[in-house]
Parts: C-alpha cells; sequence; structure tokens
C-alpha cells in the first residue's frame, strides 16, 4: 500500500498551468470513477482516491496497494483527462508520498499553505473534496481517516491560534490590490461578474472600503438579483454586460465557467462606449480588471485594448507577503499542531501498513481450521453437542495460537517496524499473493 500526492499549487506552477488541470464540480464524480472503479474487468488505477481542485490548487491524493510506477500512470491519467500534452505541466507537478503528504495536507487544511496564510476558505473545500469523494464512494479507511484529521487539525489551528485572525481572502486581496492601484475606491463603480462565494465576500469588502457604486452581472440573473439585494447593488442581466463594464471603473471577476467569458470583443465595445461618454478632449478612459477565478474568466487578449489592465490571482503575492513577517508567532504556533496530528496520524498509519497481512494471515488460519475441522467431522461420529464442543474448541484454538503474534505485530508497527514484521509474517505463511501487498 502507497499514500501519494499528484498536484500542483500557486507555488509551483502558474495560473495558466492550473486552469488547464483544474477540475470542474461537473467532472470530478467522473474523474473520480475512472481512477477507482474497475472497468471491464480490468483493475482500477488506485484503491482510493480523493480530488482537491481549488482556484489555488489541483491535487490528487490516493492510495495504491501497486505503487511502481503510480505516479507515471498518474500523469497519463491528467494528460488524456485534460486533453493536454504532458509536457504542459509534467514540470509544475510535485510527487510526495507516505509523511510528506500528511504534513501537506495538514499543512494546506490549517491555511498555511494557501496565497492568503490563514484564508478559511480552505478547510470549507477540503471537506467538499471528501464529502464528494464519499459521494462516489472513492474513499476508503486510509484516506478517510487523512481527511478528517486534516479537517481536525484545520479547526485546531483556526480555534487555538491567531493564524485566523484578520487574515485576508482572495476576494479582500484582489480589493485592496485595486485599492493599491487606484489609490482609494471612493466613488468608483464596480462590477462583479459572478454571484459565488468569492463575489460575495468581494462585495462585502468593497462596501468596506467605500466604493461608490456596485454592479452585479450573473448569467443566471435571478442569483445575480439576489447578491445585489443582499448589497444594495443594481443587477444587470448578461446580455447587457458590455454596458455594465462601460460604467464601471473596475471590474471582478469570479465565475464558475469552464472557459473565459469576458473577451476583447467585450473590452474593445466598453471602451468605445466609455469614449462616448467621456467626449472629446477627456483623459483617456481606463478600466482595472481583476480575474479570480481559475479556470480564468477574462481573455489575456484584453490586455492589447489601450487603458486596460489586467491582474489575475498570481498577481496577488505582493499584496499578501507583507502579512507573514507581522504574523510569525501564529505561524510557528499552527505548525506546532500541525506537528502534533502529523505524528499521531502516523502512528495510526504504520499500524494500518499491517493490516492486509494481519487479516489475510487471520483468513488463512481460519481457512485451515475449517478444512481440518471437516475433515475430523467426517472420521468421527459425533452428535450436534460433541461437534459444537469441537468446533468451538478449534476456534478458541487459533485465536489464542494467533493472539499474541498480533499483539507484538501491531506494537511493532506503532515502532516504526511494523512492514518488517508483516514481511516476515508473509514469507513464513506464504501470504505473498494475496490482496493489497506489493
Amino acid at each position: 500500500m502507497k499514500l501519494f500526492l499528484v498536484g500542483v499549487d500557486h507555488t509551483s506552477a502558474p495560473v495558466e498551468v492550473r486552469e488547464g488541470l483544474a477540475f470542474s464540480p461537473v467532472d470530478l464524480p467522473n474523474a473520480l470513477a475512472q481512477l477507482t472503479i474497475r472497468n471491464n474487468g480490468t483493475p482500477p488505477l488506485l484503491a482510493e482516491a480523493v480530488l482537491l481542485s481549488t482556484c489555488n490548487r489541483v491535487e490528487l491524493y490516493g492510495i495504491a496497494f501497486q505503487p511502481e510506477g503510480v505516479e507515471q500512470r498518474i500523469v497519463e491519467f491528467l494528460a488524456k483527462f485534460h486533453q493536454l500534452p504532458t509536457e504542459r505541466f509534467i514540470s509544475s507537478l510535485f510527487f510526495y508520498t507516505g509523511e510528506e503528504v500528511v504534513k501537506h495536507l495538514f499543512e494546506t487544511s490549517a491555511g498555511l499553505r494557501s496565497l492568503v496564510l490563514g484564508e478559511a476558505q480552505i478547510q470549507g473545500q477540503v471537506r467538499t473534496a471528501y464529502t464528494i469523494a464519499q459521494r462516489v464512494r472513492s474513499t476508503g479507511p486510509a484516506l478517510s481517516r487523512l481527511f478528517r484529521s486534516a479537517i481536525t487539525t484545520g479547526k485546531r489551528v483556526r480555534h487555538e491560534t491567531s493564524l485566523g485572525s484578520g487574515a485576508a481572502s482572495v476576494s479582500q486581496a484582489g480589493v485592496e490590490l485595486a485599492r493599491q492601484r487606484l489609490g482609494s475606491l471612493d466613488d468608483r463603480c464596480v462590477l462583479l461578474v459572478g454571484s459565488g462565494a468569492v463575489s460575495e465576500l468581494a462585495a462585502q469588502n468593497l462596501l468596506a472600503n467605500g466604493a461608490g457604486e456596485l454592479l452585479v452581472v450573473n448569467r443566471t440573473y435571478e442569483r445575480g438579483l439576489e447578491l445585489a439585494a443582499r448589497y444594495g447593488a443594481e443587477a444587470l442581466p448578461f446580455d447587457r454586460l458590455v454596458e455594465a463594464m462601460a460604467r464601471a471603473d473596475i471590474i471582478i471577476s469570479s465565475t464558475a465557467a469552464p472557459t473565459t467569458v469576458l473577451h476583447r470583443h467585450h473590452v474593445e465595445a466598453a471602451m468605445q462606449q466609455k469614449a462616448e461618454q467621456c467626449g472629446t478632449g477627456s483623459e483617456a478612459p481606463s478600466l482595472l480588471m481583476i480575474d479570480l477565478a481559475v479556470p480564468r474568466d477574462i481573455d489575456t487578449d484584453v490586455c492589447q485594448v489601450p487603458g486596460v489592465h489586467l491582474h489575475t490571482v498570481d498577481d496577488l503575492h505582493e499584496v499578501v507577503n507583507h502579512t507573514l513577517v507581522q504574523r510569525s508567532t501564529a505561524i510557528a504556533a499552527a505548525q506546532r499542531i500541525v506537528a502534533q496530528e502529523v505524528a499521531s496520524f502516523m502512528t495510526w498509519m504504520r499500524s494500518y501498513d499491517t493490516l492486509p497481512t494481519l487479516t489475510w494471515w487471520r483468513k488463512q488460519a481460519d481457512r485451515l481450521r475449517d478444512d481440518e475441522l471437516k475433515r475430523a467431522m467426517r472420521r468421527l461420529n459425533l452428535s450436534p453437542e460433541e461437534q459444537y464442543i469441537v468446533e468451538a474448541f478449534s476456534r478458541s484454538l487459533v485465536n489464542k495460537l494467533l493472539h499474541a503474534p498480533t499483539l507484538r505485530m501491531k506494537d511493532a508497527a506503532s515502532n516504526g517496524e511494523g512492514q518488517r514484521y508483516a514481511a516476515m509474517v508473509r514469507d513464513l505463511w506464504n501470504l505473498q499473493d494475496s490482496p493489497g501487498f506489493s
């Protein structure tokens, strides 16, 4: 059995790579099924799998009973699923195994690996990834325990440290980027494209920073109306997108669309309307566009339109990096909690490593007991009561014979010696071909 992680995040891959590997909510169940379900008698690629796909990371957590070459098989799966050449992304991938995987996930759930340090959204995203995997039955004992422990770690860090106190979200960082670029948001008109959680947080932060007017455009007009009503904004239907863009000084876009929704022709039309509204002799119009979506919402060609300035989530680093030094004490406290939880999980994991051997050993012993019992019963003329006594005796004898070695193997596992003991048992009992061994 092998616990592994293959993925990319904002530290290893630019947004153009992350968006190519991202899994939409619709894609996730299908991808997990392809990874873990037997197909026409072919063994599944993985025994267990969970996919964590957010704007800043795409990570596949897996359990492989045949570990040799699993990383290459996952690379091939990603290339085939997303219809991408491997050279587009392979240099950005990281590969972790064993304790490295546990530490990475626990730090992620705690907000220590977020673009915005300590942000709370990641814990919900970890929980959602696990819930989806449970729904399609791609998890098992190992990943279930891993993700439940990761969620617990995130909660402990949030409750026992100040890491999350005052932590910005991606939305808040985007608003701060706009404020830094323009100097002030007073009397500025801001267009929000999308009506999800990121847009809602952006609306809150825009109002807190004095934005003058909020516009909301969403493909589902009713959802746009709901968001607008909560924050005193004006909602427009999607077919009036250019009109809304022409009114805006700032556009913040965050939809769940699989491809770009704002294109150069939209921006050119909007800038033309802006110029007409300003009249001749006025200062040339400008437009600040902030794309918080992955995959990206805004076509990069818009940068070629005069007066347009485009930023993506990768540009938020400069906004949030200054908090790292200020929060060094909270970071250290969070790392101590992560270390405790990693040690606890690894103790369980070492014990779990011996479980296939113990389970198969027990099955082999019971099979031998049953075979010999049947052979003896055929030769003895026993009453039903006597048969019951002999059967109970045989079961008790096997239990007593296996009890002490089983406890010894579990103790050895807790001290990191479980694999060695399990290998000896497999060799002595000829269990090499049993399920779960590699």
